[in-house]
């Protein structure tokens, strides 16, 4: 600390002047001599210079703390020249003065040059000086940095002053700094008082023997603090106690104390110290509620003028102090008698309230301050109802005497009238004055971050009858923003703005001004504390939330919500998820419901959005709040997912948008605090609300609950395995039954949607397949943990597809398991050696003679194990001739009664089967020249199954198109076979590069293997879009665009002569076959790359 500009400056002088005119007034006595009793006339000219030093030039904060920091320097310097001086009045470095040694002072010394100004002086000096100026807190202060046996000596001697022709104004001191001692706080010390205490210990370092004035030398310990908590002081300092020594004072001072507010305030006094000494460490806190109480009745009660119009500096002052006596009773202090003391601190308290108890019980004298004796009065009675709440502890003690105990019972007995008798004597304002005072009082709390600043922002935050009634309020709120940033308080902010929002309907600026400061808060807060905010409101207010009844937060909300998306769907939110969760989290505060109907409707619509929109929702889970007020019994999530869900999409696109963010919500959200990730939408409650009410046959819209249903399925199950499957909670048997039952009217697929009610396209079929295939798999995991328990529901299930088509219950043989055996037609046997013990033959009447390879096709299509049972189940005898040539026409017969009813998957099999009985040779399909003017010489022997199986499909189209079988089909039935047939002539040629590409190291030549067999393909393909009805064969066109593009890439290889000649052979060809089609459009593109084709 930089010292040079304040002790050499004006203000010491004064102090040296005033000194030096005391000493010219004590005639040819020293300071030194002084007595108490001369101290009025001595004293006059230092405590003149010394109020001249310390006036301050306002009321200000600033100008009283310059008061204060002055105080402390003026008593410093005295104490300084008292601690630095011998008994004797010797200074104890001029005893061995000497040049070096006053060089060492000037530069270490930090009191050197003003101790120098000062005249020889005592104690009287000291104490007098303190008391004239009502310096108590300043003089505590200082005392507390000396070490433990000089602060005893010091207040020993303090009392020893008090107790030499006591006066009132004796009295009064005592108290005040009896009080201060039981208010200090050990915090940061003022730098004043730090150096002072740092010099102290250096002077008692170089101090001589005879510094001490006790015939008994001291041993000092500067390290120790002489308010330490007594188990902490060391044996030989246990009697060192300042309260005790207080104590003995007060006893012997208790004659002499004559005010009635001085006699009010010993009591009180002695009564907070017993009570301090006796609280545990475990000390209960005030509720907040009644902590702002009792600190508004000690501002009201001693500053009047607060309860009218506060004044903001002295307001503060007055609530750091009032602080700082609330501390007593609140905390822990260092300041207690010790144990063996607490007897005689019972009786003393006792004997003097016997003694004053005839002045007590009078009324007070009319001439005392009003301010100074209602306040002394409220604390002599509280301090005494705090003494009754311990009374058990001290009776059951064994510190505290019999006598002392029953000294105790008496007094509080006795002191009960008085205690009432204080009530009518304390008269506070109205109550409307006391709750302005705690409001103010509440507001300078939160303003300096005082004690218990953040409870007493909740009632802060709570009070609707404070809020708009004082402008202040709000400006409070806006200065303190960073306070609140607490979920307990955001909401309670929510509340009181609900409320005063609703009485103050013309005050709509004052509402947004409070409705912005809600909001910020709310976003400060982090993603779970959000979700916590969020939960209360939906908890208080329902879906609507705050915009629950309107008025200005639905102004606001419409204003805001529309801002947000648009940043999020225009912006680069990805890249900041929590700032986007966080703007959504502000406008679903207003209007939870309206906020996820929005969010909702952008994920269909608005492109690519839905993936960062079901981030945003998975940040906030309390949006999947279940509101028990609801009729339907459905989260709010839910309800605004099912209200965006149904014949709201203009396009496919919408609706597997819309699906995928519905699946992300299903999918675990990320981790919020401690808990595990939780999907936002349970797979259950999904199934629930978007599928099992609408698996009936009449409903037109199944396709998009079967993906519902597709999509939680495949989500993977990231349990250990000891919780049951989500599947089970939405009734799995009666689930299987109904996908059943749509399985069966599969049939109708291609029937006009307008004459039938149970109309389900045939893409529907390949994702109801698949659905009810993956439904079957979890059932049967579900059985399989104690199969007995389901037997019931496997029966009821069996018995409810007896009416069905007899292949469902194939589809279902992972659920029949053993129970049931396979149920087939009858004729089936005839193709196939099936035994009795796993099949059962079925008397169908649709299944007549001929009909055994219909019913073995249809079974190699449920499944690859079904389909692996029936080839190697069937019975053709391979060398015979006309047993093989039967089989294959039927074969081929069967398959076109199939083809448009196959779902891709079952199509996909069929066309392994086909593959696989031509290369064992089962097969017959004879290839014939008709687009052949010539067999080349060539090896296609690795490509004999690909020419195979396109003639079959070729001969197929042929039956299909015939004239018996023209009105067989609708034209989307057309338009399907057509596109099954592109798929199987894909496959062709994909299997036709695989093939070049494995044979290409052994047969450098199979390009030209390959050449001939795109040809063909290419040929059949055209041939069946000319045969098909017109507008049927688009799929086919690409097909044979792709077959053309092959071509090129092979023959563009070889520019031999003759590769050049055969390729203008070749594109004559294929020119003269594409000429064919009756689509003008599409042979026109068609010759157009074959004329390209180099």
């Amino acid at each position: 600390m930089s010292w040079g500009s304040w002790i050499c400056c004006e203000k010491v002088a004064i102090l040296h002047g005033g000194f030096l005119l005391a000493k010219e007034q004590s005639q040819h006595k020293t300071l030194l001599e002084m007595k108490k009793s001369e101290w009025a006339t001595l004293g006059k000219p230092i405590v003149g210079a010394v109020r001249e030093i310390c006036a301050a030039n306002s009321d200000t904060a600033q100008d009283l703390a310059e008061t204060k920091q002055w105080q402390r320097k003026v008593l410093a310097f005295v104490w300084a020249k008292l601690l630095n001086s011998n008994g004797s009045g010797t200074n104890i470095k001029e005893e061995r003065d000497s040049d070096a040694e006053s060089d060492r002072r000037w530069k270490e010394d930090l009191f050197f040059s003003v101790e120098s100004m000062i005249p020889e002086i005592n104690r009287t000096v000291l104490f007098e000086l303190v008391k004239s100026l009502g310096a108590s807190e300043v003089f505590v202060e200082l005392l507390s940095t000396l070490p433990a046996d000089l602060c005893h000596l010091e207040m020993t001697r303090f009392v020893d002053h008090v107790l030499d022709g006591t006066s009132d104004d004796d009295v009064a001191i005592f108290l005040d700094v009896w009080w201060e001692l039981m208010k200090r706080n050990e915090g940061q010390r003022d730098e004043v008082v730090q150096t002072f205490g740092e010099e102290a210990k250096k002077y008692l370092a170089r101090a001589p023997d005879e510094f001490c004035h006790t015939s008994k030398r001291l041993k000092l310990d500067p390290d120790l603090s002489p308010l330490s908590p007594l188990e902490s002081l060391p044996r030989s300092s246990s009697n060192l106690s300042i309260p005790s020594l207080l104590l003995d004072g007060l006893k012997r001072l208790g004659s002499r104390i004559n005010p009635y507010i001085y006699k009010c305030s010993a009591l009180a006094k002695l009564s907070d110290t017993i009570y301090n000494s006796v609280l545990s460490d475990n000390r209960v806190e005030l509720p907040v509620e009644e902590y702002l109480e009792k600190f508004s009745k000690l501002i009201a009660l001693g500053n009047p003028v607060v309860q009218g119009f506060p004044v903001a500096e002295s307001l503060i002052r007055c609530v750091k102090e009032a602080e700082r006596e609330l501390r007593i009773c609140c905390r822990k202090s260092a300041f207690r008698l010790l144990p063996g003391a607490l007897t005689s601190g019972i009786e003393t308290l006792a004997d003097l309230f016997q003694s004053w108890a005839p002045v007590l019980q009078t009324e007070p004298e009319t001439g005392t301050d009003l301010q100074k004796r209602s306040l002394t009065m409220y604390r002599t009675a509280q301090s005494l109802q705090c003494l009754s709440e311990i009374c058990p502890v001290l009776q059951n003690s064994t510190m505290v005497s019999q006598e002392a105990k029953k000294s105790l019972s008496d007094l509080l007995l006795n002191s009960t009238s008085f205690v009432q008798k204080i009530a009518t004597y304390v008269s506070l304002a109205d109550a409307a004055a006391t709750d302005k005072v705690k409001f103010y009082v509440a507001m300078t709390i939160i303003d300096g971050r005082m004690e218990r600043y953040a409870e007493i922002c909740k009632i802060f935050a709570s009070s609707p009858v404070w809020a708009f009634s004082e402008d202040s309020w709000l400006n409070c709120l806006e200065r303190n923003r960073d306070v609140f940033h607490d979920t307990d308080l955001v909401l309670r902010l929510a509340g009181t703005l609900k409320d005063a929002s609703t009485c103050r309907v013309n005050e709509t600026p004052k509402v947004k001004r409070l409705m912005n400061v809600v909001l910020g808060c709310l976003s400060a807060l982090s993603i779970p504390d959000k979700n916590k905010a969020l939960l209360g409101v939906l908890s208080s207010y329902g879906s609507k939330g705050l915009c629950r009844d309107g008025g200005a937060f639905k102004a606001c909300f419409e204003e805001e919500v529309n801002m947000v998306f648009n940043s999020i769907t225009q912006g680069d939110a990805a890249s900041n998820i929590d700032k986007a969760a966080t703007a959504v989290a502000r406008v679903a505060f207003l209007n939870p419901e309206a906020t996820l109907q929005k969010t909702c409707h952008l994920a269909a619509v608005n492109l690519g959005a839905h993936k960062l929109l079901g981030r945003i929702l998975k940040s906030l889970p309390a949006l999947s709040f279940e509101d028990s007020q609801s009729s339907d019994e459905l989260s709010i999530l839910a309800r605004c997912l099912l209200e965006a869900a149904w014949d709201k999409f203009a396009t496919t696109k919408e609706e597997n948008q819309f699906l995928e963010f519905l699946t992300s919500l299903m999918e675990p959200g990320e981790k919020i605090d401690e808990e595990p990730p939780s999907p936002l939408l349970q797979p259950a409650d999904a199934i629930k609300i978007f599928v099992l009410p609408y698996l009936i046959e009449s409903n037109p819209g199944i396709e998009f609950p079967l993906k519902i249903l597709n999509s939680a399925l495949k989500l993977p199950v990231t349990d250990d395995g000891t919780k049951e499957h989500w599947l089970l909670a939405c009734c799995p048997f009666p689930l299987v039954f109904a996908l059943s039952q749509l399985l069966d009217h599969c049939i109708l697929c291609w029937e006009d949607s307008n004459k039938t009610s149970n109309h389900i396209s045939i893409d529907t079929k390949g994702l109801l397949i698949e659905t009810l295939d993956m439904v079957c798999t979890v059932v049967e995991q579900i059985m399989s943990v104690n199969p007995e328990t389901w037997s019931t529901s496997v029966c009821w299930l069996y018995r409810k597809t007896e009416r069905l088509d007899w292949t469902v219950r194939l589809w279902l043989k992972s659920i029949f398991g053993g129970h049931f055996k396979y149920e087939v037609p009858a004729t089936l046997f005839e193709v196939c050696d099936l035994s009795d013990d796993g099949w059962s033959p079925l008397n169908l009447p649709q299944y007549g003679p001929g009909t055994g390879l219909l019913a073995w096709m249809e079974c190699c299509c449920i499944s690859t194990h079904m389909t692996e049972q029936m080839l190697s189940h069937l019975t053709i005898d391979a060398k015979s001739v006309e047993e093989v040539n039967m089989f294959s026409k039927g074969f081929l017969v069967a398959l076109i009664q199939v083809l448009p009813w196959c779902s891709s998957s079952e199509w996909r099999r069929l066309n392994h089967v086909a593959k696989n009985l031509l290369q064992r040779e089962l097969l017959h399909v004879p290839y014939t020249l008709e687009y052949v003017h010539y067999m080349p010489l060539l090896n296609l022997r690795p490509f004999a199954h690909h020419l195979q199986f396109s003639q079959l499909l070729l001969r197929a189209f042929q039956l299909i198109c015939s004239c018996s079988c023209s009105d067989w089909l609708s034209t989307p039935g057309w338009k399907y076979a057509a596109r099954q047939c592109a798929a199987s002539m894909s496959d062709i040629l994909e299997s036709v590069r695989c093939k070049l590409k494995g044979h290409g190291a052994q047969n450098p030549d199979g390009s030209q293997e390959a050449t001939f067999v795109v040809m063909q393909l290419f040929c059949h393909v055209i041939h069946i879009m000319v045969m098909m009805p017109s507008g049927t064969s688009e799929s086919l066109y690409y097909v044979s665009l792709e077959l053309l593009s092959q071509y090129e890439t092979l023959t563009a290889a070889n520019t031999s002569t003759c590769a050049l000649l055969s390729k203008v052979d070749e594109k004559h060809f294929l020119h003269s076959i594409a000429e064919n089609l009756t689509n003008e459009e599409q042979r026109s593109v068609l010759l157009q790359k074959i004329s390209k084709i180099c």
